[in-house]
């Protein structure tokens, strides 16, 4: 079993793990709201749209545990095979299946755009069919990951002089009477699924979302002679598109290209202050569909904000229900 020990700023590390904190409860509590939302919101609940979020959401939330969580098991469980092969297995199988949700979402509202076929359209059936497919796709397409390594290579990062498990910066594997290492499995991810087809996926889709709606919009107004009230609801969904493109580009293009160069050029990955900070950026990524979501749909702020309104008033509707239940009860004991 070989270690490496790598230095980091001890300030970034204390960054790491208390940013990295803060980021990842406040991602799993948007990421759970989400799913409240379109769970409880009846039109939305039943919509191929919906089902879509709400997998995007649980799998947004399954990366947020690995990219952090996991690693304070390392505290207490340094096991070569959760370091090694849990760790990067639900870190990337997450990851994928998070891309894998947003070029969905990116397909089922261009089809909505371009096709005038309904048949040809994705219902809620057909959604969840697809959504257990992509599940089941992942898991086999990443499942190297999950085999026993036979050596390892860690890293670790120092604090007040202390040498603390960070990651697994290699290991090797052998399944199906083939020897590979763990940067093998990172450098065919990053020229795979994870840092080329999905993304180039995301942006087309995205790129394509946008030509349709002002197409559609462009023959509403210039064809019909008349300027419809949802418009601006497309405009809307464009600026979602666009905003949520560029956040998926700049939060999570470059930790990628860093895993790639390392994964060939130093046959480990990375360990560093950069690393550590585009880290932060991934997770920052996967808190940030709720949020985008809210800032460009109203009709997303509406549905929350009558969700969290509502549910105030039945709570206050109930605690005055028991309060003059109970003041009726007083009332006939006194009579009595």
């Amino acid at each position: 079993m070989n270690s490496s020990c790598v230095n980091v700023n001890e300030n970034l590390v204390l960054l790491f793990f208390i940013l990295g904190c803060l980021l990842t409860i406040i991602g799993i509590l948007l990421n759970l709201c989400s799913c409240l939302l379109f769970y409880r919101t009846k039109s939305l609940d039943k919509t191929p749209y919906g089902i879509f979020i709400i997998a995007l959401s649980i799998a947004d939330i399954i990366k947020l545990i690995a990219e952090y969580i996991v690693h304070i098991l390392y505290f207490y469980i340094d096991h070569r095979y959760l370091v090694c092969s849990i760790t990067w297995f639900l870190t990337l199988s997450s990851e994928n299946l998070s891309y894998l949700f947003l070029c969905a979402l990116g397909i089922e509202r261009n089809l909505k755009v371009w096709i005038t076929n309904r048949r040809c359209l994705i219902t809620r059936r057909r959604a969840c069919i697809i959504t257990v497919f992509l599940v089941i796709f992942v898991i086999i397409y990443d499942h190297p990951f999950l085999f026993l390594p036979y050596d390892v290579s860690y890293c670790f990062v120092t604090y007040l002089n202390h040498s603390i498990l960070f990651s697994c910066d290699n290991a090797y594997y052998k399944s199906y009477g083939y020897s590979y290492s763990l940067t093998d499995l990172i450098f065919i991810e990053t020229i795979g699924l994870n840092n080329a087809i999905l993304p180039i996926l995301i942006i087309s889709t995205n790129i394509i979302l946008i030509f349709g709606l002002q197409r559609r919009a462009y023959q509403r107004r210039h064809r019909l002679g008349t300027r419809k009230t949802n418009d601006w609801r497309e405009q809307s969904v464009i600026l979602y598109v666009f905003i949520s493109s560029i956040t998926f580009i700049l939060l999570t293009a470059p930790t990628g290209i860093l895993n790639a160069w390392s994964a060939v050029y130093n046959q480990k990955m990375a360990t560093n202050n950069l690393a550590l900070i585009l880290e932060l950026m991934e997770i920052l990524h996967h808190c940030s569909h709720f949020p985008i979501l809210l800032m460009t749909s109203s009709v997303i702020r509406k549905k929350t904000f009558k969700i969290l309104f509502h549910s105030r008033q039945s709570e206050q509707s109930s605690f005055n229900s028991r309060l003059s239940s109970q003041l009726q009860i007083q009332k006939r004991s006194l009579s009595h």
